[in-house]
């Protein structure tokens, strides 16, 4: 006996919002960084730089909606992309005031990540003889990066980025009410045919 196996069409359609779902990735980490002091650097410093992504990916995704040839400038820096595209829906950047001025400090930040480098670090104070303890004396020496890694300058570029999203998302009468929306997915399943198999499994021959 035979049984037919019902073959099913599967068919799904997702949109995804690269820049949503970094934003999201860079308030778990902040959550993570304040609940646990322990180890804070680090969840600090990644949610700076998810921070940064978020910016640059919503700029690039409201770059394809307002310019047909924005792949001509998708090799511009992220100041470059935010100045261009502000003057195209007629928004006045002041990069000397917030949330505007976040730029340089956050991509400054971003592109030592993303070009680090070794290097040794050299200082020279001169503090007065009481504040020379032990715990002084064995403060790491940082880079500029790592100065920046704390929990006021990830809220702060958080507030910054979320102000600048915000400015830009209603001057472009964009669809979506609120910019930092992930995508959604839909799907569809449909019978389309039945394939005989046996019920029994593979048959083998016997040997003599």
């Amino acid at each position: 006996m035979k049984k037919q196996t019902r073959l099913v069409s599967v068919y799904k359609e997702r949109e995804v919002k690269t820049y949503a779902n970094m934003w999201h990735t860079s308030l778990c980490l902040l959550k993570k960084g304040i609940d646990n002091q322990e180890g804070s650097f680090h969840q600090f410093m990644a949610s700076i730089i998810f921070t940064a992504f978020t910016l640059e990916a919503y700029l690039n995704h409201i770059g394809i909606k307002l310019f047909n040839n924005w792949s001509d400038h998708e090799r511009l820096g992220p100041r470059e992309k935010l100045d261009f595209i502000a003057n195209h829906l007629g928004v006045t950047v002041d990069h000397g005031k917030r949330p505007w001025q976040i730029m340089k400090q956050l991509f400054g930040f971003r592109n030592d990540i993303a070009h680090g480098k070794s290097e040794t670090i050299k200082t020279n104070e001169v503090i007065p003889e009481k504040n020379q303890d032990d715990e002084y004396m064995w403060r790491t020496a940082e880079t500029k990066w790592e100065k920046f890694c704390n929990q006021k300058n990830a809220i702060r570029a958080r507030e910054d980025v979320e102000k600048i999203v915000n400015i830009l998302h209603e001057e472009g009468a964009f669809e979506d009410d609120y910019p930092f929306i992930q995508g959604v997915q839909i799907g569809s399943a449909t019978i389309v045919n039945c394939e005989p198999a046996h019920a029994d499994g593979p048959r083998r021959s016997r040997g003599r």
